[in-house]
């Protein structure tokens, strides 16, 4: 029953078409950031909250996300290149959050807080 949870998961977030461009195998000296507040989905819903369950390395050319080793049956990890990455701070109901996507997938958004992104430099204000 734990593999068609977490296979669902996989749908409905996206995570499987990102994998299909962006998995890859993560370097011998990966150590990520646990995130602790990241969702993942295709618009408004369905949404995916991966509460504490992926770990972020913002390496100086691409994102690595490593989901729990719960999750690894369905969520491959992921390697995205920078130059791939569009992330922008937005507004959300109770405060601002950032939204990262990427080029070849603009609809399948990874919100997560400001604090937490890696390259700040990169990210593009809220008009």
């Amino acid at each position: 029953m734990w593999f068609g949870i977490v296979g669902f998961l996989a749908w409905a977030s996206g995570w499987r078409r990102l994998a299909r461009t962006y998995g890859g195998m993560l370097p011998e000296g990966f150590d990520g950031e646990m995130l602790n507040m990241a969702t993942l989905g295709r618009g408004r819903f369905p949404r995916v909250h991966y509460r504490r369950a992926l770990e972020a390395q913002f390496e100086t050319g691409q994102l690595l996300l490593k989901p729990h080793v719960l999750f690894r049956w369905a969520h491959p990890p992921l390697v995205i290149p920078r130059t791939e990455i569009e992330a922008r701070v937005r507004k959300g109901l109770l405060r601002k959050f950032c939204e990262v996507s990427t080029r070849a997938h603009p609809g399948i958004g990874l919100h997560l807080q400001i604090r937490q992104f890696g390259w700040p430099e990169d990210l593009a204000q809220e008009e």
